[in-house]
C-alpha cells in the first residue's frame, strides 16, 4: 500500500554537489513547477537563509528530496550527503521530509527543457535542469502518495456520495 501524505503545498529539492534545484507543488492537483536553483560551493555552504525565506513564502506542509538510486537499487555514494541535508532541513524547519527515487529525473528534465527552449539555452543554464528535476521528483512523490482523505473533507464527502451515504 502506498503511504499517504497530507494535502497542501510541498517543496522538493534536487540536491547536487554544486546546485540544489527547488520546486513547489500542490498535492491535491498532483502538479509541480520549478521554482529556483540554489548554488553552493560545497555541502557545508548551503544557503539556509534562502531556504528559510522560501519556506516562509510557500508555507509547505512537507519537503521532498530526490534519493539517488542506481539501477541495481543501491543508493549512490552521494546519498549520505542527501540524508544529512534532509535531517538538517527537518531539524531547522520542523517539517516532515520524504525521499523519492530520483532515477532519470535530471535526464527527463533536460529532455523536456531542450524540447521547450532549445539545446543552446538549456546548456547555458544548467540550473534550469536542477529546478525542473525537482519538479519531476515532486510530481513522482504526488503520484506515489495519495492524499489523506480524513484531512480533506471534500474528498471524503465525494467518496461518501459515491457510496450513497
Amino acid at each position: 500500500m502506498k503511504a499517504s501524505a497530507p494535502p497542501g503545498t510541498w517543496l522538493a529539492f534536487d540536491y547536487g554537489a554544486w546546485r540544489i534545484g527547488v520546486a513547489v507543488g500542490e498535492h491535491m492537483l498532483g502538479s509541480a513547477r520549478p521554482l529556483t536553483t540554489l548554488h553552493h560551493r560545497n555541502v557545508h555552504q548551503i544557503q539556509w537563509d534562502i531556504i528559510g525565506r522560501l519556506l516562509d513564502e510557500w508555507r509547505p506542509v512537507g519537503l521532498v528530496l530526490g534519493w539517488p538510486v542506481m539501477d541495481s537499487g543501491e543508493p549512490y555514494p552521494v546519498a549520505e550527503f542527501i540524508r544529512r541535508f534532509g535531517r538538517r532541513l527537518e531539524g531547522r524547519f520542523n517539517l516532515p521530509v520524504r525521499y523519492v527515487d530520483e532515477r532519470l529525473s535530471s535526464e527527463n528534465a533536460q529532455m523536456l527543457l531542450t524540447a521547450l527552449h532549445g539545446r543552446n539555452r538549456v546548456e547555458k543554464s544548467p540550473g534550469m535542469i536542477d529546478a525542473q528535476a525537482a519538479a519531476i521528483i515532486l510530481e513522482t512523490f504526488f503520484s506515489q502518495s495519495p492524499v489523506h482523505s480524513s484531512e480533506y473533507p471534500l474528498q471524503a464527502s465525494a467518496a461518501q456520495q459515491t457510496n450513497g451515504t
